[in-house]
């Protein structure tokens, strides 16, 4: 059942600051013309699903909250029409200008912003998105699709998100839930579906840290500071999506080859190594791009990389994090550079080294001077 909000313009517009409730055909925080004191409503498309206080019937184990999520993708609103691949209208299409590298899969990405609510952007690094949010992301392998995961808002707590995936059927014609598990190798791709540890791991609220208080990795201020089709941060201006909306976009500074090489970071190591509850604790790394730098030296990664030394990553191949003018002697290279042992940097969900990245971040840390 659609989840409503009702509201009298002219009584209650005043105290919809903290929601930002937006009417219909309104954008969120400005004031409906007219004095009329008529009645409007706003309904949002999908609600939350599963709530966040989901219990098992009595006598029941106590389900994880992703049990409750549809077993088909086909239920879960994306599509209006899975076969003919026909996307529902209120989801937004977007694309990070920095993308995570996935072994060379094709990637498409779609969010779902209640109508009935903004992004509270009052910490323009780290958005919070609305209680019904839904993210989604498709992987295809030389042509094929292979998963579709999902990530969801589902309460007010920072834990109170959901996490599937859902690998497609031969025929593409639905794709269903995989266990919690994940798959290996799904259609004998070198495509792993992840686990939701793994899923974890990168987005948040792992036990031994990774990810960020937003969840939404690839849905934020810096990665959406593009012009291309899509949802970026002039159309969710424009929409009213954002309660603190930017005068512009945000831009990365240095060159283009610094802002190539702090980009990539960004969005292959910044998830995990940034200066939020979330980081991995062990050290004090962070490779984020925070949008108050505005020169080079600013930027986390230059303070807590360049020319810094290790915490306690120690190889008899490396000197420092970034060694300026020694591509060779920094561990941020080298460990983009390895796969399959406990060197390898990103971790998990790749198997094969990231040539054009690694060549990126070479010739910029050979620049250093």
């Amino acid at each position: 059942m659609s989840r409503k909000v009702i509201f009298i313009v002219a009584l209650l517009c005043s105290g919809c600051e903290k929601e930002h409730l937006s009417t219909t055909g309104v954008q969120a925080g400005a004031h409906p013309p007219g004095p009329s004191l008529s009645e409007t409503v706003c309904e949002d498309t999908f609600p939350p699903d599963p709530p966040a206080d989901f219990t098992p019937e009595f006598g029941g184990k106590r389900p994880t909250r992703e049990e409750a999520l549809p077993q088909k993708l086909s239920k879960t609103g994306l599509y209006t029409d899975i076969v003919a691949k026909e996307v529902h209208p209120a989801m937004r299409r977007f694309q990070p200008q920095f993308q995570l590298w996935s072994d060379g899969a094709e990637k498409r990405r779609w969010a779902y912003i209640p109508e009935c609510a903004d992004i509270d952007t009052s910490n323009m690094d780290d958005w919070r998105f609305p209680v019904g949010t839904r993210f989604f992301k498709e992987f295809s392998v030389d042509g094929r699709r292979i998963e579709t995961s999902i990530i969801e808002r589902i309460g007010e707590g920072p834990r109170d998100f959901v996490y599937a995936s859902y690998q497609w059927n031969d025929s593409e014609t639905e794709a269903h839930r995989v266990a919690e598990e994940g798959v290996e190798n799904a259609h004998g791709t070198n495509h792993d579906i992840p686990s939701k540890t793994a899923c974890l791991r990168c987005h948040g609220t792992f036990g031994r840290g990774g990810g960020r208080p937003s969840r939404a990795l690839g849905f934020s201020a810096v990665q959406l500071s593009h012009s291309e089709a899509g949802a970026n941060l002039s159309t969710l201006k424009a929409d009213g999506k954002l309660s603190h909306p930017p005068d512009d976009n945000f831009i990365i500074p240095g060159d283009a080859e610094a802002q190539a090489a702090l980009g990539l970071l960004h969005a292959n190591c910044g998830n995990c190594h940034n200066d939020t509850v979330d980081k991995v604790p062990q050290v004090d790394l962070s490779l984020w791009l925070n949008t108050d730098a505005t020169t080079l030296q600013e930027t986390a990664s230059w303070q807590t990389a360049v020319d810094q030394p290790t915490q306690t990553f120690k190889d008899q191949h490396v000197s420092g994090r970034i060694v300026s003018g020694n591509p060779d002697g920094s561990a941020i290279l080298y460990r983009m550079l390895q796969r399959g042992n406990n060197a390898q940097m990103p971790p998990l969900a790749t198997h094969s080294i990231d040539a054009d990245g690694t060549d990126i971040v070479r010739a910029w840390i050979g620049g250093l001077r």
